[in-house]
């Protein structure tokens, strides 16, 4: 089948409705995948999806073509990842798929292929699913597998509601930018006790307000200024599929991502002392620091929910986050990224410390930082790019410790520094590179952004008509 054979990433599939996806296509997929399960024995899968406006259509195709291969398939409709992943175990089910981009914006869609229990096809097994559908290289079942619904929803609230035993119903404030999140979270955190402020709660697959991503400045100012005018002791936000989050304590201020990996791998080490704690490259250096403080083991590894899943099952690992807002309690719960959990076990921390965010997240080391910062750069041309930049950096910083090997950069490099540390890495999901940095002073941090503007201005590789949180660099 002719494809545009770029939608098949480093750990899923993305591309642009109607022009690199159509039903078809999916069915194809279906096919495919249900030709990949069949081959490792595998006959029974779940499929979800989630609230972009091709995502029912998709998954109905999707549908189609695994069941013509014979695979048994429960449809568990509209819901979150996190869903998806706790229904392969409530279902006992290690196949399936999940209809999604993820963050990227509304004109996007694509999928997240399982093979087992908490698990997604990465880099080897996602060219194999390519090349399935490039060769039209399927395996008919004898029969056409079965299709049921089943809404698994209240099952899977009431199970995570009853692991915590330390929620206190404060007032917190839900916003979902009009994605699948807002359809679910509300109810569910009120039928624990909290009392809920929703704002863009509404499913408007057109993303009005902009791409659901919590990494994001202009959301995260938004919902700062809506935590303020409410009230609330803490405010959430969700991307498209509910696996990532994004935080604001009740004074409105700002708290990223690889902040909240600091202080939940503080909470997981008070229950399992001494565990490794796995966080991904663009994590600033105050997260190695609180692990190493609290007796953890820190083990930094590459970028991608994939990778930092897999690693952190290697390493046997209590707890895993990213800076992009996906968290794995692996010894709690299970080894994949659950945005509700990772809700609740926010909020059960807040209570068992009786703290309020802001008093939690000033017992961290301090460092001025910017938030994830994405410039645009063609697919055809990123790597190559990064390759360039590297070489500079590395030259220009010959004391900063380097940080460019595959397991823990992979598609970029970290530097080191003795007060701070930057990253830059081209992204696996997108045509575009990502930039982290940070200082423990203000003057250590300016020196940083000013270095990293005129690096990145220097090569017109990079297309300044694309960028998130890019005024970071002004």
């Amino acid at each position: 089948m002719q494809v545009n054979q770029s939608i098949f990433r480093g750990y899923d599939i993305r591309g642009i409705v109607g022009q690199d996806l159509s039903p078809e296509l999916y069915e194809h997929i279906g096919r495919a995948h249900g030709t990949f399960l069949k081959n490792r024995g595998i006959t029974e899968a779940i499929v979800g999806y989630d609230c972009r406006a091709t995502s029912k259509e998709y998954s109905e195709a999707f549908i189609k073509g695994l069941t013509w291969t014979g695979i048994d398939v429960v449809n568990i409709g509209l819901t979150m990842v996190g869903t998806f992943y706790w229904a392969q175990y409530f279902l006992n089910r290690k196949g399936g798929a999940f209809i999604t981009a993820s963050h990227n914006p509304g004109e996007y869609n694509g999928m997240k292929l399982a093979s087992d229990f908490s698990e997604t096809l990465v880099s080897e097994g996602i060219q194999e699913i390519k090349n399935l559908v490039l060769n039209e290289n399927y395996s008919q079942g004898d029969k056409v597998g079965n299709s049921t619904i089943q809404d698994v929803n209240s099952a899977y609230f009431a199970d995570i509601l009853k692991r915590f035993t330390n929620l206190k119903p404060i007032k917190v404030l839900i916003d979902a930018n009009c994605a699948t999140a807002g359809a679910i979270v509300p109810n569910a955190l009120r039928g624990a006790g909290f009392e809920v402020v929703e704002k863009n709660c509404n499913i408007d697959p057109t993303f009005p307000l902009g791409t659901p991503d919590p990494t994001e400045s202009v959301v995260a100012k938004r919902i700062a200024q809506e935590v303020i005018e409410s009230g609330a002791a803490v405010g959430f936000t969700y991307d498209a599929d509910g696996d990532r989050i994004g935080i604001i304590d009740e004074k409105g201020g700002i708290i990223w991502n690889d902040v909240l990996v600091a202080l939940m791998s503080a909470d997981v080490l008070a229950y399992h002392p001494g565990s490794v704690i796995t966080f991904n490259t663009l994590c600033s250096k105050l997260v190695e620091e609180t692990i190493t403080r609290n007796g953890g083991k820190p083990n930094m590894v590459r970028t991608g929910h994939s990778f930092v899943k897999k690693y952190n099952k290697e390493a046997g690992g209590a707890f895993a986050g990213e800076l992009s807002g996906h968290f794995f309690f692996s010894a709690d719960f299970y080894n994949h990224d659950d945005g509700f959990y990772s809700t609740v076990r926010l909020l059960d921390y807040l209570g068992r410390t009786n703290q309020t965010l802001s008093q939690a997240v000033a017992s961290l080391p301090q460092y001025i930082s910017s938030p994830e910062i994405k410039v645009g750069c063609a697919d055809d041309k990123k790597v190559s790019l990064m390759d360039k930049i590297s070489e500079v950096l590395k030259k220009d910083y010959p004391q900063a410790e380097i940080i460019s090997d595959e397991r823990r950069a992979g598609d970029g490099v970290r530097l080191n520094l003795v007060d701070g540390m930057f990253v830059v890495r081209y992204s696996q999901n997108g045509p575009y590179l990502t930039i982290k940095f940070e200082s423990n002073n203000q003057s250590g941090y300016d020196q940083l952004k000013v270095y990293i503007n005129k690096l990145l201005h220097s090569y017109p590789e990079i297309d300044w008509g694309y960028g998130v949180n890019v005024e970071s660099l002004e």
